[in-house]
């Protein structure tokens, strides 16, 4: 049995019909089409009589559409518009992806913010970013252009010949002041409930541990999976977390966030490494736009330490 028995076996009328509906003229149609006037002429007899239905009224000087052949173009003018996308679609050529992992934090406030910057700076790419969880992972399976690294062991990633040394993190308390309040001072802000982007506590540990002298126990802890939600918390005002500053620079400038004046700003024992497993031009690119980021924003985070008397050591 024939799938479509309505259809003509020639496709062809339906062509030539829809051109001189668009067009309302036979003339107009056979220069579009490139064949006589003639020849559309035939092909459009030929379809009335294979529909048996009158499609096109003949005047002196114009044509009209009958109530049949304004049904039937319209049908084919939405179905060609369709066709007609989709080829255009397939003849453009496949647009190359430009793929970078990182930590989900350093994806989420560094990346992110500046996605419109990397469009406009690789056209040609399709920017894909993926996030990973901090930590390390087998180089030596990488397919990514860039990974970016956050890690407790530097020595994995120092001399390796496709890895590059990106930053330090610049580690603070933080917190957010309620309407009305005033900024408050370091013990203030050591007093408050403590947010904590790891079940450890590391960070905060990590950063009182050179500062036994001014250490004063917090209301209570929370913990939370991820350095996100642990800033979350704190811009929703519910305590007060310690975080690497340079993720946080834009709230700082605005005065979202707060550090503490005179409080020590300390590098962690975690660093930033820039992978590029495949040594592509465009990575090595990228790896350069990331480098002049990073010490655009050190500038800014030295002129803010000395703005509110913060101690870069």
């Amino acid at each position: 049995m024939k799938t479509y028995p309505h259809l003509p076996f020639s496709h062809n009328g339906f062509k030539v019909f829809e051109s001189v509906a668009r067009l309302l003229s036979f003339t107009q149609a056979a220069h579009e089409l490139n064949v006589t006037q003639s020849a559309v002429s035939r092909q459009i007899k030929a379809l009335e009589q294979e529909l048996n239905a009158s499609l096109i009224i003949r005047k002196h000087r114009s044509i009209e559409l009958t109530d049949k052949g304004m049904a039937l173009f319209e049908v084919l003018r939405s179905n060609y518009l369709e066709l007609q996308a989709l080829l255009e679609k397939w003849s453009l050529p496949a647009k190359k992806r430009l793929v970078i992992k990182s930590a989900v934090s350093f994806a989420t406030r560094i990346l992110i913010p500046r996605v419109r910057e990397l469009n406009e700076r690789y056209p040609d790419y399709e920017i894909v970013i993926i996030p990973l969880i901090e930590g390390d992972w087998d180089l030596s399976r990488e397919q990514s252009d860039l990974a970016i690294i956050n890690t407790r062991r530097p020595e994995l990633y120092r001399g390796h010949p496709k890895a590059w040394f990106l930053r330090d993190e610049y580690m603070a308390p933080i917190y957010t002041l309620s309407e009305g309040q005033n900024s408050k001072q370091l013990p203030e802000v050591l007093a408050m409930p403590r947010l904590h982007a790891t079940d450890d506590h590391l960070d905060w540990r990590s950063w009182l541990s050179q500062e036994e002298d001014i250490a004063v126990k917090p209301s209570r802890d929370t913990s939370f999976v991820s350095l996100d939600l642990a800033i979350s918390a704190c811009l929703a005002g519910h305590g007060a977390t310690v975080t690497d500053l340079l993720l946080v620079l834009p709230e700082l400038e605005r005065g979202f966030l707060k550090t503490p004046s005179f409080a020590p700003i300390r590098t962690s024992t975690w660093q930033y490494f820039a992978f590029l497993p495949q040594q592509s031009d465009i990575a090595k690119d990228l790896l350069s736009w990331l480098q002049t980021l990073f010490e655009e924003e050190l500038s800014r985070l030295t002129q803010l330490a000395q703005k509110h008397q913060w101690q870069l050591l």
